[in-house]
């Protein structure tokens, strides 16, 4: 009973100050719509300072990790010589690149014929020109990186006189193969699809797919001189490789810009199903707020369906005005804001239309004002507060894309509430005193009642066009949508047989969305940030169908040691062999300069200067000169301070796999007993496998602990809050678990659905626990009933006008729209099916007893909601008391 009290103090404290409010706006509405409309647009106007960053690799993986740490790491150790020595191995970071994967329309890559095409494909590329912003010639000899003063091209061993003279004769050793040219090349990982060998497997017989690399030097820096000249010439690499076309290949090809371009392509191209749902939105606000009584031309609602429509969009330019003004980046994903927002603020705008239904037995617009802000403010402050806490939860994540997301939408969130009750609530106050005066709702003028006109003998087409009188009371006000709740779902959850059948397909949504989250994947494969239809999907998928996922990894030996010392030798062997006896490490892949120093004439070990003068004349031999930036020395040459080598990871089963190797050659690189680290830029994206569940639980987790406080403060029952956070759970479960039924992994774009489904699970549930607290009915069955009569109708319009805001980008080229769609659409139902048939069904069989009266409270014996202008509470007895906390 203490219990009751106290949920019923803190109900009539916030409804008094709500009740307040609501006379003030209906005294002052033109000023308050006047003033919204000001503030939001000069807000709006900071998006002329609107910037995008589009960048996947920066926006979409974590910051601030060890890979990224590392990259900096390196760069302080090993100088850049992709201008003069470059070794595909020695990469620090994923730079600029143009590739192409060939495949054979024949099965069999290896036919000198085909391979001379390729050939001359080859030359035609590297003689591909574009024009700087200078107006000079820009050819690939003038960007790329370097070895043996010459371009270096991934793959230019397969047109090679020797290759090909290897491959007439069936002799091409595999998988290296040595020539006068090029030296001895790993060629294996160039080769892609079905690959077959001879029976001694020394000799490769045939192989469907092969990879060209035309790599960009990089010692310019990212975004340096070298790369902004090779953005011009990729742009042309794109046009030629568009009109290849050969009767005995396929190419696929991309650019280290296609990503980013193909993205905001897509992003750009979705935006214009905008205008779709806004139509859709507009369309269905209007019909929903179209009173039921429809020939009446006084108490139709639908101009409030528009301005429910502008409030939501008001917040939409206000908070990007805002955003972008302050420096906040806009990133792809902020796209679907827009259709977030519409949905949230059409379901603030149901709320308050139906606390107005319910305020239909008051006399004067005040009184109605104050009784809708009453029942109603709470409710839409209770709901945007747990979406605010959601979305600022994620404010602090390291991934750009999470935490400018969430920005973007926490401002967005705040303004809508804003909207609501001022320019809204204005707008409401406006439209009652329409009624109040009797006007028509399309010309504002006076009208008669149909009774008057009927009197007058009026035809009934002048009739049925020009009479009306304002509602009496909820079911006069409400349209037909808004009835259909409150007629089905209690036939529904209130009848045994129904809770039954309710709580056995719960368990077995329960079960099926537990077994997702326990097979739930991890990490963004980018092909998926791109259309089906897109070059870059098809390069991508070539890429991860048809090849290994092997990554080169190097271990850096950062402290000084006497490299002449056999110990030396015995520790890096020893760090070899740990990593090449790993599961997770190809076991013969190996790239060590002391080990081929070793072999070589050149090798000296009798003393330190003498070891590093043999390794001197070592690195000047062309043949071994692709290891001179693998050791490092000091200044006067006479001591090794840093050196590297390298092993290769096996073939991934996938990218969680991919993250579970980096771990593990962290560790080995830990447990060593020589002192190093490993390394591999393709760490940078790796680390999202390993960052991003715990990163997710925890955001959502704070979030889930923010709302539970919010929900405390506005719903002080600790079985309602016991309710609301299992409901809430079970709603995050299932949105979690069902990602693997759509075969969407979890990476920092779900982890922006799963922030938001925290805001809509809340907004469902709170509703009906909310609505059943205040209900004074003597049953709790009918006290549900009471609940759904209150909360349906918004619960229902909220689920409907949100589905209806996402619909349409099921069909959208952007995985991000799409998955979007997908994810909020399971919210959506989910949450609905929660707040309408879960709940309800648990509240009739252990809900909370009624509110008490309040001994604060005087009893006064009538059937109205104000005395004398006095705001007053309806108790569990059916009187009203007057509110001595308003």
């Amino acid at each position: 009973m203490r219990l009751n009290a106290l949920y019923e103090l803190v109900e009539r404290k916030i409804g008094g100050a709500f009740a307040r409010y609501g006379r003030f706006v209906a005294g002052h509405a033109w000023k308050i719509i006047i003033v919204t409309i000001i503030v939001n647009g000069a807000l709006g106007i900071g998006m002329i300072r609107l910037r995008s960053n589009i960048e996947a690799e920066n926006v979409y993986l974590p910051q601030g990790t060890q890979a990224r740490h590392d990259v900096q790491r390196m760069k302080g150790l090993f100088p850049d010589l992709s201008g003069s020595n470059f070794n595909l191995l020695q990469l620090l970071e994923d730079g600029a690149w143009a590739k192409v994967i060939i495949k054979s329309k024949y099965g069999n890559i290896l036919n000198r014929t085909v391979l001379e095409e390729i050939g001359d494909m080859d030359a035609a590329i590297q003689n591909i020109t574009a024009v700087a912003d200078d107006g000079s010639i820009i050819r690939y000899s003038d960007i790329c990186a370097r070895v043996k003063n010459r371009c270096a091209v991934d793959g230019e061993l397969f047109w090679d006189p020797e290759f090909l003279a290897a491959v007439d004769s069936n002799q091409v050793t595999y998988p290296r193969f040595t020539t006068s040219a090029t030296g001895t090349t790993n060629f294996a990982s160039d080769l892609g699809g079905t690959i077959v060998t001879d029976d001694t497997e020394n000799y490769l017989s045939s192989a469907e797919f092969i990879n060209l690399d035309y790599i960009i030097r990089t010692d310019g820096g990212r975004g340096g001189r070298y790369q902004t000249l090779a953005g011009k010439w990729v742009d042309e690499f794109k046009a030629y490789m568009e009109s290849v076309n050969s009767k005995n290949f396929e190419v696929a090809y991309s650019h280290f810009n296609s990503m980013d371009e193909e993205l905001d392509k897509n992003i750009k191209g979705d935006i214009t199903l905008f205008s779709i749902t806004m139509t859709l939105m507009i369309t269905y606000a209007c019909v929903a707020t179209t009173s039921s009584r429809i020939t009446d031309q006084v108490g139709q609602r639908m101009w409030l369906g528009y301005a429910g429509v502008i409030t939501a969009g008001l917040a939409i330019v206000s908070s990007f005005g805002l955003c972008a003004a302050v420096g906040v980046h806009f990133v792809s994903i902020v796209g679907v804001i827009p259709f977030l927002i519409m949905g949230i603020g059409i379901d603030d705008m149901f709320i308050l239309l139906s606390g107005l239904s319910g305020a239909q037995n008051h006399k004067t617009v005040e009184d109605k004002m104050a009784a809708t802000m009453r029942a109603s403010g709470v409710g839409i402050t209770i709901t945007s507060l747990t979406d605010l806490i959601a979305f600022m939860a994620g404010a602090g994540s390291n991934f750009i894309a999470v935490r400018n997301f969430c920005i973007y939408t926490g401002a967005a969130v705040i303004f809508c509430y804003i909207n609501n009750i001022t320019f809204f609530a204005a707008c409401m106050a406006i439209n009652e005193r329409r009624v109040q005066e009797n006007r028509h709702y399309g010309t504002c003028r006076r009208i008669k009642t149909k009774e008057e006109l009927t009197a007058e003998g009026k035809s009934d087409r002048y009739i049925m066009c020009c009479g009306g009188r304002p509602p009496t009371n909820r079911d006069e006000a409400e349209s037909f949508i808004d009835k259909l709740p409150r007629w089905l779902i209690p036939k529904i959850v209130l009848k045994t047989p129904f809770k039954i059948g309710i709580i056995v397909l719960f368990m077995a949504y329960l079960a099926a969305s537990i077994y997702g989250c326990i097979n739930l994947k991890q990490g963004l494969v980018f092909t998926q940030l791109v259309a089906d239809d897109s070059y870059y999907y098809k390069y991508s998928d070539w890429d991860e169908r048809y090849f290994t996922r092997q990554t080169p990894v190097s271990f850096v030996i950062t402290k000084t040691y006497k490299y002449s010392d056999p110990n030396t030798h015995a520790l890096i062997e020893d760090l070899i062999i740990s990593a090449q006896s790993n599961n997770y490490f190809d076991n013969t892949f190996e790239v060590n300069w002391l080990k081929t120093y070793k072999a070589t004439p050149y090798y000296e070990d009798s003393s330190e200067k003498e070891f590093i003068s043999g390794f001197l004349s070592f690195i000047n031999d062309t043949k071994y000169a692709m290891f001179e930036n693998d050791v490092i020395m000091d200044t006067t040459k006479s001591v090794i301070v840093t050196s590297r080598v390298y092993v290769i990871s096996a073939d991934m089963a996938d990218s969680q796999a991919e993250g579970d190797m980096m771990l593990k050659s962290r560790e080995i690189a830990n447990t060593a007993e020589i002192e190093c680290f490993a390394f591999s830029p393709y760490f940078v994206p790796y680390e999202q496998y390993v960052a991003i569940l715990g990163q997710t639980l925890r955001t959502v987790g704070t979030a889930l602990a923010a709302v539970f406080v919010v929900t405390c403060l506005f719903m002080p029952h600790p079985v309602l809050i016991i309710f609301v956070t299992l409901a809430v759970t079970m709603i995050m479960t299932g949105v979690f678990g069902f990602l693997i039924y759509l075969d969407v992994a979890l990476s920092s774009i779900t982890m922006i659905h799963l922030i938001m489904s925290i805001g809509f699970s809340i907004d469902f549930t709170a509703h009906i626990c909310h609505g059943y607290m205040i209900s004074d009915g003597k049953t709790r069955d009918l006290r549900v009933k009471q609940a759904i009569d209150k909360t349906g109708a918004p619960i229902f319009h909220g689920a409907v006008s949100s589905i209806l805001g996402i619909i349409v980008l099921i069909g959208a080229k952007s995985y991000i729209f799409r998955t979007f769609a997908a994810v909020m659409s399971f919210v959506l139902l989910f949450g609905i099916a929660h707040a309408l048939l879960l709940l309800p069904v648990i509240l009739s069989w252990i809900g909370p007893g009624r509110l008490n009266a309040s001994e604060d409270s005087e009893i006064i014996d009538d059937n109205t909601h104000t005395q004398n202008g006095t705001d007053l509470v309806k108790m569990s007895n059916g009187k009203y008391a007057v509110d001595k906390m308003a």
